[in-house]
């Protein structure tokens, strides 16, 4: 497996070193933005002998991993019980992760030069700011200093509406000067949160985010890397039956461990002839990319979710797979698909097949298609996950002759069913396979033509056999609902527009502006199935309350009829009440309110194919425990695309308005200069950077920068109980 270049450089001025992905070792950089390098013999790692195509990638205190070993005996022979390997390995790893929080300043001046550690003293200030009533600009820029006195250094520097951030009143550390008590109602009368950049994550073009449950995809590569990680057995490395035993009891023993956040990244570009797909443990920073094989395949990778352990019910088919939907209206990337890719970033099992081509099979109407996202359920409603997904392809150079479709994919059936165990069966007796190539590609169904990009899936009354599909129309320029019946051959039996007076719409997300406290909608049939959104702020079966559309532009806003407005816009549309009837949602207006408008491109080359602004919009809270809070609004996160920035909303008050839950501020924009796909958020804390324990972590790309960057969110007060912070 060839690993792209990445590294993770840390911002805290207590611990910080870079993680570099290179085959055999790694080096531990030293220093608040990894200046001064210690010697190469003081750090000389030690390669693994026994597979020395290896790539050690993993950040740690020392060249080899042996924390948390001190307290066992070296075993001596195979015959060490494989279960306490096992237990030991995965006691170690948190050993291990605990460990790296104890660096500290001192350590990291030993071994600097006067010059070096005089500029250490000088960069070690952290760059925290603190939202309040006014909207605050970032400004992330480049501090050729640090770039020039260490290649692999972090290099952002941010600015405050213009200015410094030690020079600004939104400083975090001047805001700590105000007595406690003003302090503190300070920050629950305008909702104040600090925001510090706490990492850089280098990486080749990222362009879509999102974080998945660690147990799920990327699991097998993890474990798999933890045994060959082992050093207390290394005279048995070449066995691979014990290598293989030990792979297994952890897959056992990790079941019942507690999920952590795991990032996915997927990258392109113009040009390359290979994608990009690599996924990060925020808890370890260990980054791993998928093979060469099934990067050369997909090409354009867009939106990555897992794929469901049973496809079937009773059935166990995929415990660790990625569902890749793959395709742009670029030439050369035009012609996507859907991917299924096993055991990612597993060197020895990783393997990928596309469900919509890589047969001869494949019809002319099913070639030429590329995609954004895709979803399983069971349409059918006979227990098989089939795939729900919206296409696109261009018939010629114009995007006026552009043509798409929602369709799903069947899910094959099995030929028959053991009758002892009950297991699917192929036609020759063997186990029943989905993805064998015997069954691919797997039948496209067209439900209905006009949905091209993203979209949302509900349930509007859950006492009949439909359900919803809210699909922004980017070629069209309208959003429209769609009522689609399921059984045996699902189809769509209503339709509405939402607006078709809303430009190029793209992002489409379910989300609830409401105020907890009032009637749960869920009494009155409502519920989501798929919000639409990376970031499962509402999961299935929650309540809403608006549909949130983004759009390149528009032809006009509330009180301004019929005039344009300049730029890309955020709408919120509100379901119409179904208290006094049950089917408003049918026949009533979706009340439309512009949240904000006016996201103008800012030209590149590298974005100059269908520019556009804004890009995908989410909703999220702060800390992890508001979900559950009756009294609390979400915030709004909109990643801007062209516009080269991501936005951050938060809900006011305007009792006065239209749809006073639809009333949202700017709360701060980082202007990141480059493209800004997506955002992932995730509530995990970021490796062993100081941050504040259950409050979102915000991973924000700049595609044309190759990084990531890395604000953890905090209450805004100084926390002496978490590490200092």
């Amino acid at each position: 497996m060839k690993y792209v270049g990445v590294s993770i450089i840390l911002l805290s001025p207590h611990y910080c070193e870079s993680l570099l992905c290179k085959p055999i070792f790694k080096k531990r950089l030293r220093s608040t933005y990894n200046i001064g390098i210690p010697s190469k013999s003081a750090y000389t790692p030690k390669p693994h002998s026994a597979n020395p195509k290896f790539p050690c990638s993993k950040i740690m205190n020392s060249a080899r991993m042996t924390d948390g070993y001190e307290n066992y005996p070296v075993s001596t022979g195979i015959d060490l019980d494989v279960a306490e390997m096992a237990e030991r390995i995965l006691r170690s790893q948190t050993i291990k992760n605990n460990k790296k929080r104890e660096g500290s300043i001192l350590a990291l001046k030993d071994g600097l030069t006067k010059v070096h550690r005089n500029i250490l003293s000088q960069t070690q200030s952290r760059q925290r700011f603190v939202t309040g009533q006014d909207s605050l600009r970032i400004t992330v820029k480049e501090n050729p200093t640090k770039k020039w006195l260490q290649k692999n250094a972090a290099t952002v520097q941010l600015l405050v509406n213009g200015t410094n951030i030690d020079n600004s009143w939104a400083s975090f550390d001047r805001f700590q000067w105000i007595d406690d008590n003003d302090l503190s109602s300070l920050v629950e009368q305008h909702s104040m949160f600090n925001f510090e950049l706490v990492a850089e994550i280098n990486i080749k073009k990222p362009g879509y985010l999102n974080i998945l449950p660690s147990n799920t995809a990327g699991s097998s590569a993890e474990l798999r890397r933890m045994v060959l990680a082992n050093t207390e057995w290394d005279r048995w490395k070449k066995s691979s039956l014990y290598n293989q035993l030990v792979y297994e009891e952890l897959e056992k023993q990790s079941a019942s461990r507690t999920s952590s956040d795991r990032l996915w990244i997927t990258g392109f570009t113009l040009s390359g002839q290979s994608g990009y797909i690599s996924s990060l443990d925020v808890k370890s920073g260990m980054i791993e990319t998928a093979k060469d094989q099934t990067r050369s395949a997909i090409r354009w990778p867009n939106e990555s979710n897992v794929v469901p352990k049973s496809l079937f019910e009773g059935t166990d088919t995929m415990d660790d797979a990625l569902l890749v939907s793959d395709g742009f209206l670029v030439p050369g990337k035009d012609k996507g698909g859907l991917y299924v890719v096993k055991k990612p970033c597993d060197e020895e099992e990783e393997w990928s097949i596309c469900l919509t081509g890589g047969s001869s099979r494949v019809s002319p109407e099913d070639s030429g298609w590329f995609y954004h996202r895709s979803v399983w359920m069971d349409l059918t409603n006979d227990g098989r996950k089939s795939v729900l997904t919206a296409r696109a392809k261009l018939n010629g150079a114009s995007s006026s002759n552009a043509k798409s479709q929602l369709i799903w994919l069947e899910t094959p059936k099995p030929y028959s069913i053991e009758e002892l165990s009950g297991a699917p069966l192929e036609d020759d007796g063997t186990p029943f396979d989905p993805f064998d190539k015997r069954h691919l590609p797997w039948k496209s169904h067209v439900l209905v033509e006009g949905p091209d990009v993203m979209f949302s899936i509900a349930d509007l009354d859950t006492t009949d056999d439909t359900i919803e599909v809210f699909a922004s129309h980017f070629f069209d320029r309208k959003v429209m609902m769609y009522s689609i019946r399921r059984g045996p051959k699902p189809e769509v039996v209503f339709q509405r527009p939402i607006d078709d007076k809303c430009g190029a719409a793209f992002g489409c997300t379910l989300a609830n502006l409401n105020l907890r406290s009032k009637p749960d909608h869920r009494q009155y049939g409502r519920v989501t199935i798929d919000s639409g959104s990376t970031i499962p702020t509402l999961r299935n079966g929650d309540s809403f309350s608006h549909l949130l559309v983004t759009s390149h532009e528009c032809s006009y806003t509330e009180g301004r009829q019929n005039k344009e407005i300049n730029g890309g816009s955020l709408f919120a549309y509100r379901v119409p009440s179904s208290e006094k009837n049950k089917s408003a949602w049918k026949t009533e207006p979706w009340l439309r309110t512009t949240v904000m408008s006016e996201f103008t491109v800012k030209g590149q080359l590298s974005n100059m194919i269908n520019p556009g602004a804004p890009g995908f919009v989410y909703t999220f809270y702060a800390r992890k425990s508001e979900a559950s809070d009756p009294t609390q609004r979400p915030l709004i996160a909109i990643a801007g695309d062209c516009a080269e920035s991501a936005y951050i909303l938060r809900p006011v008050q305007k009792d006065n308005a239209n749809d006073p839950d639809a009333q949202y501020k700017l709360m701060c924009e980082i202007e990141c200069g480059s493209t800004v796909g997506s955002i992932g958020i995730g509530y995990d804390n970021f490796m062993h950077a100081e941050q504040e324990d259950e409050y979102a972590k915000l991973y924000i790309p700049c595609y044309e920068k190759d990084k990531i960057l890395v604000f953890a969110m905090g209450s805004g007060l100084e926390n002496t109980d978490n590490g200092g912070f």
